[in-house]
């Protein structure tokens, strides 16, 4: 299972508070590989992300949500899910529909396939 977590980094934004952003969604036990360039920063993180990002959701009550979103934004065997960059600084998970929802753009999170069959089959567990 692996997630891809990504976020630009913009000219007017430190790229020490984005990278926190996005470290904030992972686990600190999960083995990341994480990649920074001069616009971008990239982590690639495995289940243990995973379980947090899960937990997250399921603590906010957002299980609907992401189950909505599962269906609606599934590409192939892929799932892109966007993040408030801000409420991620903070250690907050916060869904987005629609990109303006972050105002310094949303933290994207891609899931591959297994990762999406846990998500499914963890969340439906739940309800």
């Amino acid at each position: 299972m692996k997630l891809y977590i990504s976020s630009r980094i913009y000219p007017s934004e430190d790229p020490e508070k984005v990278k926190k952003a996005v470290i904030n969604l992972t686990d600190s036990k999960d083995d990341i590989k994480l990649e920074i360039m001069q616009d971008l920063i990239k982590v690639e993180a495995g289940e243990l992300t995973l379980k947090k990002l899960l937990q997250s959701i399921k603590d906010k009550d957002m299980t609907s949500l992401m189950l909505r979103l599962l269906n609606e934004g599934r590409k192939g065997d892929r799932f892109f899910l966007m993040l408030n960059k801000q409420a991620a600084f903070v250690n907050h998970v916060v869904m987005c529909d629609d990109p303006q929802e972050s105002p310094l753009g949303p933290i994207t999170v891609e899931f591959d396939n297994d990762a999406i069959k846990y998500i499914i089959n963890n969340l439906r567990n739940e309800r």
